[in-house]
């Protein structure tokens, strides 16, 4: 599944937890909030290193507090956040961390009547966990997104619960075991992430018990990678097709990623050759080919991707026997390749070749064998 990514706050009810007068001052009088909404206005338009200096900015402001020079933690930590976000998005990783550890420090501290956000607190955690993931440092960044996921359960100053967020986190948590070669411990938190993504709440200040399904399918499809490394195929399976179902209804605000749907399509196809299935494989195996072709959310197609797909649909053939048909999709699969996928010729090659020998055309089997040992490039 895809690296862990950083995300801005995109609610404004938890950008700003004060109620703001319309010319986006703060009731207390704060100037800060008017920059910070700048800033954000900046980030909803892809244009991080412009907001930057402007979240920096409202940092300053922010730290001398208001007219009794009393500072709202809680409200400086949701800047710092932003301000590591920028600093991630431009690939700026060290310090990003270190803005991320700031507004954490920041957070626990509450605002100006006490009040700790769990909220604030648990998405401040999760970027810090985010780029220590990023960085390499996967058995730090599992502590910090283990905070992150107990804070969010707590909810926010009104003990409102967002089981996304909590979700989210307990999922990078068994993203990072996962990676250590882990899956039997990893699924354990991937489970108690699908449990918690299914209750909702996407957004606190919308319908609370709305779900993310493409998060929902994201939790499901890695849940259910574990389960196939730990050997149990047909439980994994059953997994597989929930994360289809999910990933098919895509995010709440965002179009399907038809990319993710192919790739899931493609496990279920595999799982069922594995279990010497190949004529229920194919048709998912075709399925995940159209899938891949319709591209990601934003439209572009993974041609890496579609070659590993194209190559499945001719593995199936001939698990079927039927090699002529085959051929044609190890075609397809190489011609994909070679535009978009060098690192994978040689085993569609190679592929092809068995397929051809099948069929008794030896030379044009040799043909295929000698592209295959040619280096590429």
């Amino acid at each position: 599944m895809p690296a862990p990514t950083a995300r801005p706050f995109t609610d404004d009810a938890f950008m700003s937890p004060v109620g703001m007068s319309p010319d986006g001052m703060s009731p207390d009088g704060m100037s800060h909030d008017r920059f910070h909404r700048q800033g954000r206005g900046l980030i909803d338009q892809g244009r991080p290193e412009e907001a930057l200096p402007i979240f920096q900015h409202a940092a300053a402001l922010a730290r001398q507090g208001d007219a009794r020079g009393v500072v709202d933690a809680d409200r400086l930590g949701r800047i710092l956040y932003d301000v590591g976000y920028c600093l991630y998005d431009l690939g700026r990783m060290d310090e990003a961390l270190a803005e991320f550890q700031d507004a954490v420090a920041a957070a626990e501290q509450g605002d100006t009547q006490g009040r700790l956000h769990g909220d604030n607190l648990a998405a401040c955690q999760h970027l810090v966990g985010t780029c220590l993931a990023r960085l390499g440092r996967d058995a730090e960044a599992m502590a910090w997104f283990q905070h992150a996921a107990e804070a969010a359960a707590r909810g926010d100053a009104q003990g409102r619960v967002d089981y996304e967020a909590v979700g989210h986190s307990l999922h990078q948590v068994g993203a990072c075991l996962a990676r250590q070669g882990q899956p039997d411990l990893a699924l354990t938190w991937l489970q108690q992430a699908v449990a918690a993504k299914e209750q909702g709440g996407a957004s606190l200040s919308t319908d609370p018990s709305r779900i993310d399904h493409a998060s929902l399918g994201a939790s499901l499809h890695l849940a259910a990678d574990c389960l196939y490394a730990l050997g149990l195929v047909e439980e994994a399976l059953l997994w597989f097709q929930r994360s289809v179902g999910a990933l098919e209804r895509g995010g709440p605000h965002a179009p399907v990623n038809h990319d993710d749907v192919g790739r899931a399509r493609l496990r279920i196809g595999q799982c069922l050759m594995d279990l010497a299935r190949p004529a229920d494989a194919l048709p998912w195996a075709l399925a995940a080919v159209t899938a891949v072709e319709d591209g990601d959310a934003a439209g572009r197609v993974n041609l890496a991707g579609l070659c590993h797909a194209v190559h499945a649909v001719g593995d199936t053939l001939a698990a079927m026997g039927r090699f002529d048909e085959a051929m044609d999709w190890y075609r397809h699969a190489a011609e994909t390749a070679e535009h978009g996928d060098p690192a994978g010729l040689p085993a569609t090659l190679t592929a092809g070749a068995a397929c051809l020998r099948k069929l008794g055309r030896t030379d044009e089997a040799r043909a295929w064998e000698l592209r295959a040992r040619t280096p590429v490039g």
